[in-house]
């Protein structure tokens, strides 16, 4: 769907990372809050807190392992062949077991739609999307980036937070369902977006 060059890879690499390295700490910081209020370790107000959460968020290696490959391809470090093809295997593999850990999860829960559910697969379907392709008309982009970024973010929701979440021990019945409508549902829209990128 976003094609194979270099350039295109590139830029899912790099919106890739950016979700890890901005929106899984936030995430995290959520889960452990919660975590730490139902233990009655929260003694003050969520910024006395928050050393103490962003510190038990950052040591995950889930955080700083995508930060810490970001720096080092800002510096122009780069691993060694040999262990990036020893790596590869292991990511490869970590995005199925998580893909797999997510329908698992689904599939132990009964889906029960409400207006909730109904708004958010269509902010995530088409909403975003919208926005995303207004954003880069106004700005006037095109090519690879700009194909990337709008057919990105017209995909499915995410399964992180869901994964976290059961991680954490915190069940979301909405979100868990906006992931599996917008999952199916993504077949009718994303010809759509496809569509409206075809000239990029």
């Amino acid at each position: 769907m976003l094609g194979e060059g270099a350039s295109t890879s590139l830029s899912v690499a790099v919106s890739i990372a950016c979700g890890s390295v901005l929106m899984t700490p936030f995430c995290l910081l959520i889960l452990e809050r919660e975590k730490a209020r139902a233990a009655g370790e929260n003694s003050g107000s969520t910024l006395a807190m928050l050393p103490v959460l962003m510190w038990r968020s950052v040591k995950k290696p889930i955080v700083w392992g995508p930060l810490l490959g970001v720096v080092l391809s800002a510096i122009g470090i780069k691993m060694p062949d040999l262990l990036l093809a020893s790596i590869k295997p292991l990511g490869l593999a970590a995005t199925a077991a998580a893909l797999f850990l997510t329908g698992v999860i689904l599939s132990a829960r009964k889906l029960q739609l409400n207006a909730l559910i109904a708004t958010s697969t269509i902010v995530k379907l088409l909403v975003q999307p919208f926005i995303a392709w207004g954003l880069v008309m106004l700005l006037g982009l095109h090519g690879s980036i700009a194909i990337t970024a709008i057919l990105m973010i017209a995909l499915a929701a995410g399964f992180f937070g869901v994964v976290f979440g059961n991680r954490f021990g915190v069940q979301s019945p909405d979100a868990e369902a906006v992931l599996l409508l917008s999952s199916v549902l993504c077949i009718l829209s994303l010809p759509l977006f496809i569509s409206l990128t075809s000239g990029l």
